[in-house]
């Protein structure tokens, strides 16, 4: 055991003689979200959110009204589930909303069928999928609820460009693995 502590010891010895504070990784600054992107997921949403408007009360609202008074949390929403860890109805309206609105932009900008599933429980733990054929593209899991839910719209539009950016880079990365036979074509 005491050769290991000695191999183990050095950069500790060197963070101690640097000062004894180690640099500190942080995350760095995030980038705006494609303008691009961000317009073709607000409109998504929002023909997803008037599927829902079945008086159309909500038909003359902008789409920045529409996602704020339809699809957001109020601040009393957000504060109560984190107090009792439960989520309420429109947190679980939410989330399948989002991962749809998520699929159709993937769906136009890459011309594959892309299908989505997700689903949260009553205690905020649950499981987003984007998929087409076999290939998962975006797997996310939430956990007590994060990141929802939603009370901000940038922080919504944020979160579909970014999952909307890595599903299809990972669909390009499979593209000359499936170009022979299909997304349907994958073994294992």
């Amino acid at each position: 055991m005491e050769p290991m502590a000695k191999e183990n010891s050095t950069p500790l010895e060197g963070a101690l003689r640097d000062g004894g504070n180690p640099k500190r990784r942080s995350r760095t600054g995030r980038k705006e979200p494609d303008q691009e992107t961000a317009d073709a997921f607000i409109r998504r949403l929002c023909n997803l959110l008037d599927t829902e408007d079945f008086f159309g009360r909500y038909a003359a609202l902008s789409p920045q009204e529409k996602i704020v008074q339809q699809f957001l949390a109020s601040s009393e929403d957000k504060s109560q589930s984190d107090f009792n860890c439960a989520v309420s109805p429109k947190v679980r309206q939410q989330v399948p909303l989002l991962f749809q609105a998520i699929a159709g932009v993937m769906e136009e900008r890459s011309g594959t069928m892309i299908q989505s599933t997700a689903e949260i429980n009553h205690e905020g733990f649950g499981r987003g999928l984007l998929y087409s054929g076999r290939v998962i593209l975006v797997q996310k899991s939430l956990r007590a609820g994060f990141p929802f839910p939603f009370t901000s719209e940038e922080k919504v539009i944020r979160y579909g460009v970014e999952c909307v950016e890595e599903g299809l880079a990972f669909l390009a990365k499979y593209k000359e693995v499936t170009a022979l036979h299909g997304l349907l074509s994958l073994e294992g």
